[in-house]
């Protein structure tokens, strides 16, 4: 299981980020045990969706602030991905170049119809549409994605995606402690080869 959290601007939104992460590493061992042998993307999904319910209502007993998140989850050869908001995942290919497979939720990706890349470039994608919040229960998104072995995923924030061009992206994917351009946004990234 894979997590990345990116507090926005309200306050509290860091703490609440961090509490969200430690909830969902604590609850998953709960979840598991209850669910016995989870295989497929439908049991996941549901196992998930529990989790972050049980864990919003404990979360905004003491927090504030708002959060996007993504979740991933990782076993026999499937990927299953849950999130609200501009965190990301991408697929890594041979050539340094990354794939990504989550469209993020923000007013200028509001058809789900447009490249990080272009994203990237818009004003609008600072709006973001979807996170967790304490007025609104989680609704995260599910997508789904086939393990191959050897495949390389990253778990980004948007700050990774949007504010570091292509090439710094793979420069720092190759050489994680060598120096990128400094930028306003968090970049923050988790790098899994299976």
């Amino acid at each position: 299981m894979f997590v990345i959290t990116d507090g926005m601007s309200k306050p509290g939104s860091g703490q609440l980020a961090e509490c969200f992460v430690k909830g969902v590493l604590a609850a998953y061992p709960k979840h598991m045990d209850q669910g016995g042998d989870i295989n497929g993307h439908g049991e996941v999904e549901q196992m998930l969706g529990s989790a972050l319910a049980e864990l919003h209502t404990t979360l905004f007993a003491d927090q504030t602030g708002t959060t996007c998140y993504l979740i991933g989850f990782a076993a026999r050869g499937k990927l299953t991905l849950a999130y609200e908001g501009d965190c990301s995942c991408g697929v890594v290919t041979p050539a340094g170049t990354i794939e990504w497979i989550t469209p993020p939720h923000c007013k200028a990706n509001w058809r789900r119809d447009r490249s990080h890349r272009e994203l990237a470039q818009d004003p609008a994608r600072h709006w973001v549409t979807r996170c967790l919040k304490a007025n609104r229960a989680p609704d995260p998104d599910f997508v789904f994605h086939p393990l191959a072995v050897g495949e390389r995923l990253v778990f980004v924030t948007d700050g990774f995606w949007a504010e570091l061009t292509e090439s710094q992206q793979s420069s720092l994917l190759a050489a994680p402690d060598s120096d990128y351009i400094a930028v306003e946004d968090d970049v923050t990234w988790i790098d899994v080869q299976l």
